[in-house]
This record gives structure tokens, C-alpha cells and sequence, in this order.
């Protein structure tokens, strides 16, 4: 069982806009490039191990000092990609990590809640 994060690049300008995963579409995120975002993982993470799906999309697995991420990025670009971890651990550090290195924003399935880059929720 693993444990998932959407992950997803906010436009600046309707940030202000999203709240929760209802308000999160075509008007308020941005198209990321996949080949953009796997040159930008991989040099965030030089450790993260790239393979090409047979739909041309990339799965990256990268062994994290708290658990496993599988992230899977699809072949076209597309408004969000995710990331897997394990359900077994409390802690999951690259996620947020990930979202204030890169300016996304992650939506946590399990806790319901959405993970912003440092200094940028739009909620006080």
C-alpha cells in the first residue's frame, strides 16, 4: 500500500483562489513540462533512478533517508504528475522539500490537505 501526493504548479495569479482540491483546474495551475521536470528532479535528486514507461511517460524511484518515492511523470504535459511513498512512515521530507524547491504544490490524498512552498500559502 503506498502512501500519494499530486503535484501540481500553481499560476501566481489565481493563487490566492485555490483552497482546497475543488479549486484546483485549468484556471488556477499551469501545464508542467515533462521533460522540464525530470531535468529539474533529477538535479534537485542526482540520486534519483529515471526509467521511460512504454507510453513514453517517466517513473523515477529514489531511496529517501525516511522512506521510498516512486514518481511517475506522464509523457505529455499535463497539470499534474505524482508521487508514491510508503504508508509505513510518518515523515516524508522530499515531498515538501520538492514543492519549495520547484514552487509546487502537493495535494496529500490520504491527510486531505494541500502542501504549499514555503512562504507561499495564500491562506493566513
Amino acid at each position: 500500500m503506498s502512501y500519494d501526493f499530486l503535484m501540481m504548479r500553481p499560476r501566481i495569479e489565481t493563487m490566492t483562489e485555490i483552497e482546497s482540491l475543488e479549486d484546483l483546474g485549468e484556471r488556477t495551475l499551469v501545464r508542467q513540462d515533462p521533460a522540464a521536470l525530470v531535468d529539474a528532479l533529477s538535479s534537485l535528486f542526482p540520486e534519483l533512478a529515471w526509467r521511460r514507461e512504454e507510453d513514453g511517460g517517466w517513473f523515477g524511484s529514489l531511496a529517501g533517508d525516511d522512506t521510498w518515492y516512486e514518481l511517475r511523470v506522464r509523457a505529455e504535459p499535463d497539470y499534474s504528475w505524482s508521487i508514491c511513498t510508503s504508508h509505513l512512515t510518518n515523515r516524508r521530507r522530499v515531498v515538501p522539500l520538492i514543492c519549495d524547491r520547484l514552487g509546487l504544490l502537493a495535494f496529500d490524498g490520504k491527510a486531505n490537505v494541500l502542501i504549499w512552498p514555503a512562504g507561499s500559502s495564500p491562506v493566513a
